[in-house]
């Protein structure tokens, strides 16, 4: 059962929308050793157990604020339309959000990173003939229309990674200062995986490769990844310390998650194959920047959306994908909710029967009646009880302020405000509870312009590329 304070919630649903159970089982002591280097966070028990990818096993979730937990959601590349497999993920992730909010009274700041520059934009820009700015501004507003159509709430504020270029260059530096990045004479700027020793793979269990490996770039190591990546002809590129360039993939979400959080965060969520290389790159870099033994304290990972039974998971680069449009055209976002409720968050999803000749394998708008009624009980296919119900526990009616957030959106500092070359943090959106309209907060700017962020370097030409055969974007 959910535990709530000493309430038992008896739910099934409830257990099965957030895949969540009582915690480990006495004799389990193997599936404990996966997590012996996790410390568990002091602060306020939520009463919720989550399975939590750092350990591998069910843990209290503990949120470092009174009643207030920070969570970071790595957000879409916008470089083309979301599909059904990324509505899987964002719709569990919501029923787990409104779960802990409405059941057990937990407030919730969100951040979710918009990656609006990267060679994926590039690449379609120039076949659309269009600027990177102008396509990735036209599909940002496209995923917030689908996740809206879908009914997931917005985050508490979007922050864009044109927009904190500044910091974003800062946080390179403390990371070259702390011995565990170098730059190179093409203006480069790689992490020193050799720097982490065995402290690398936390979440994976990944090591990097022996010392001594190189490939044909201007690696030390074939396993160090890029933090700086120098300008190529006619991409965008900022003015760095190490010449002009742009950011690469992993330390963008890296700054962002920091700048709000500061040194601990709570939760950190995304789809299951972001676990490699991507937050494990994240982990990385943010420990070797704030100096500490654990960054994030809960990994929170959604399963695949299948479409050949097991054998082969939804993706753009597969050319297997449905749309987010093309499905809700036909289907009801609230079956498709009722369908992520059917198996853990973590679990691979496939439809049944496994076929994907078209969107008919959901019932058709008007014909789902049977579906909410016999899944939902009346609950607006959430899983959720109304929101006067007697669990839920709000410490402001009690007169209990909820903790501020260390970073840019309660006016905290994280670190990185000081080093930013002029870029200087915009708050944007609300601090605590669920958001309000779905365009969410805004880090400042117009649109998905790419524009000069304080004095953080200059913007020249169109885009630029990843490194890394497993980068892809969030």
């Amino acid at each position: 059962m959910l535990r709530t304070r000493g309430v038992p919630v008896g739910s099934s649903l409830l257990r099965a929308a957030l895949g969540l159970g009582p915690g480990p089982r006495p004799g389990r002591a193997a599936s404990r050793e996966r997590g012996q280097g996790w410390l568990q966070p002091a602060g306020y028990d939520t009463g919720v157990t989550v399975y939590n990818s750092l350990t591998r096993r069910k843990d209290p979730l503990i949120v470092s604020g009174a009643d207030t937990a920070s969570w970071y959601s790595c957000g879409p590349t916008v470089y083309d339309h979301a599909h059904l497999g990324h509505a899987c993920s964002y719709v569990r992730f919501d029923i787990i959000r409104r779960i802990l909010t409405r059941v057990f009274g937990c407030n919730i700041i969100m951040v979710m990173g918009i990656t609006d520059v990267d060679d994926k934009i590039i690449k379609r820009a120039n076949e659309m003939n269009v600027s990177p700015a102008s396509l990735a501004s036209l599909y940002e507003e496209d995923f917030k229309q689908d996740m809206a159509a879908l009914k997931v709430l917005p985050p508490t504020v979007y922050l864009r990674v044109t927009e904190n270029i500044p910091q974003i260059i800062a946080f390179i530096e403390r990371i070259i200062a702390n011995g565990h990045a170098y730059s190179t004479p093409k203006g480069n700027v790689y992490f020193d995986l050799q720097s982490r020793g065995d402290r690398y793979g936390k979440l994976v269990g990944v090591a990097p490769a022996p010392v001594g490996e190189t490939d044909h770039s201007d690696k030390r190591h074939a396993s160090d990844f890029a933090l700086w990546k120098a300008a190529k002809p006619r991409e965008p590129s900022w003015a760095s310390p190490w010449g002009d360039g742009r950011p690469g993939w992993h330390i963008e979400c890296s700054t962002i998650a920091s700048l709000v959080f500061g040194s601990r965060l709570d939760i950190h969520s995304g789809g299951v194959d972001l676990a490699f290389p991507h937050h494990e790159n994240e982990i990385a870099q943010c420990e070797v920047f704030h100096q500490c033994q654990q960054w994030g304290n809960y990994f929170l990972h959604s399963g695949h959306l299948h479409v050949k039974g097991k054998e082969e998971k939804m993706s753009k680069s597969l050319k297997n994908y449905i749309t987010i449009k093309d499905f809700l055209s036909t289907a009801s976002p609230d079956v498709f909710r009722l369908f992520c409720l059917r198996s853990s968050y973590r679990s691979g999803m496939s439809p049944r029967p496994p076929t994907w000749g078209g969107v008919s394998t959901f019932p058709a708008r008007g014909q789902d009646r049977a579906w909410r009624s016999a899944g939902a009980r009346g609950s607006r296919v959430t899983g959720l009880p109304p929101r006067s119900h007697g669990l839920q526990r709000r410490r402001h009616a009690r007169g209990q302020a909820s903790a501020p957030c260390r970073g840019r959106l309660c006016g905290g500092r994280s670190g990185l405000h000081e080093g930013a070359a002029g870029g200087r943090p915009r708050p944007g959106g609300r601090a605590v509870g669920e958001a309000g309209p779905h365009q969410g907060g805004r880090a400042g700017g117009a649109g998905g312009r790419l524009q000069h962020a304080g004095g953080g370097g200059r913007r020249h030409g169109p885009g630029s590329p990843r490194e890394q055969t497993a980068e892809g974007g969030c």
